[in-house]
């Protein structure tokens, strides 16, 4: 049975499991909050991870590794481990790190990412990391995994069965799990205070409430693609922390509305891009309200003024008048550093709308499986 108290609407509402999972994600993000956060004294305790903070203190670098929606993660975890964890971070698609010559060392601290822990890149990025000298930290959501069996240690992101092959709730999950491991390594290093650390801990208590409330936008988001889901190109774009996000939108898209569809930081617009917009590419904006609001307002007009149509994804604090987007979608206002966890739900409810009204299969998109063993 697809409909349950878990997702908030009823049975026949839920015609596949793609947005079954969607709606499970308050849920899960619950779940995974409880587990991890002490009642009592609102510590943040991974107690799976079994590395000390001195562990923890001792590595210089992180390196992140994935494919797909899972790089995608990475990418928001290097920025995540760079701004809370003061410690240098970097990001790299396992087919490309794995073919190449890596300076590592037994102070880099490698994650790999993968949902089903057996991604044949990454497995083989994960011998790379660990033939050069790297403590490899597995993320993955199947116990027992060929990535669990062979990592130095394991968290896992906790997402729970996921069946449909585009990954929603495991990458939301995937996000969660890096941020709480970001705070964790920050307390270690020092880079972070208590009253940092509190307001951090205080708003992640809070996430599973935003997450349900941009649920409730879905007739408003499936409206908008009662008009969108006939173009055949889309650009997603975003600064900093979400442009990992226009990333994963683009490619939910691209996944299971066969729509050609491309993710690019705003700051790239002008170089090479722009040349293609048009009355008939649609560009999403992905700007909640952070220190890079003003300078994508501005991309959004210049963006208007060529004749292109802007669906713009926004904090609902955000000064509606200065934003000349044809369509905004609201989500709760939050800090920068949350934002990713509520900007990457509208654009799976817009991938999945589009996909559903041009015909497609969600679950079983085509030529796609959800776990790749060999490249």
């Amino acid at each position: 049975m697809l409909g349950d108290k878990v997702t908030g609407i009823p049975n026949h509402e839920l015609s596949n499991f793609m947005l079954k999972e969607i709606h499970e994600q308050p849920s899960v993000l619950v779940d995974i909050i409880e587990g991890r956060l002490s009642r009592d004294s609102n510590k943040l305790e991974l107690l799976e991870l079994n590395l000390s903070d001195q562990q923890l203190k001792s590595f210089e670098t992180v390196l992140f590794i994935g494919m797909g929606t899972s790089l995608h993660a990475g990418m928001v975890g290097k920025l995540w481990f760079e701004r809370i964890a003061a410690i240098k971070a970097e990001s790299d698609n396992s087919s490309e790190f794995k073919d190449r010559n890596p300076i590592l060392n037994k102070k880099t601290l490698a994650i790999s990412i993968s949902q089903s822990g057996e991604t044949g890149d990454t497995l083989s990025a994960m011998k790379t990391a660990k033939e050069s000298g790297a403590t490899v930290l597995n993320i993955g959501n199947v116990e027992g995994s060929p990535a669990s069996k062979f990592a130095d240690h394991n968290l896992s992101m906790a997402a729970g069965k996921e069946i449909s092959v585009a990954a929603t709730k495991s990458f939301e999950c995937s996000l969660l799990t890096l941020y709480m491991l970001a705070i964790k390594m920050g307390l270690a290093r020092n880079s972070i205070n208590s009253a940092a650390y509190n307001s951090m801990i205080n708003e992640l208590s809070k996430l599973p409430k935003m997450v349900t409330k941009i649920l409730e936008t879905k007739t408003q988001i499936e409206e908008l693609c009662s008009y969108y889901y006939k173009y055949n190109h889309f650009l997603y774009l975003g600064r900093n922390l979400n442009f990992p996000i226009a990333l994963e939108g683009a490619l939910k898209l691209k996944e299971i509305s066969y729509i050609h569809a491309e993710g690019y930081p705003s700051g790239e617009l002008k170089h090479g891009p722009m040349a293609l917009i048009d009355k008939n590419m649609p560009v999403v904006v992905v700007m909640s309200s952070d220190s890079f609001f003003s300078r994508n307002l501005n991309t959004v007009s210049e963006i208007v003024s060529q004749g292109g149509k802007v669906i713009s994804v926004v904090s609902e604090d955000s000064d509606t008048r200065s934003n000349k987007a044809d369509n905004v979608i609201s989500i709760p206002k939050s800090s920068d550093l949350l934002s990713p966890l509520l900007t990457a739900i509208p654009l799976q409810l817009l991938a999945y709308y589009i996909a559903i009204k041009r015909g497609c299969n969600v679950d079983q998109p085509r030529n796609l499986t959800k776990s790749v063993p060999t490249d």
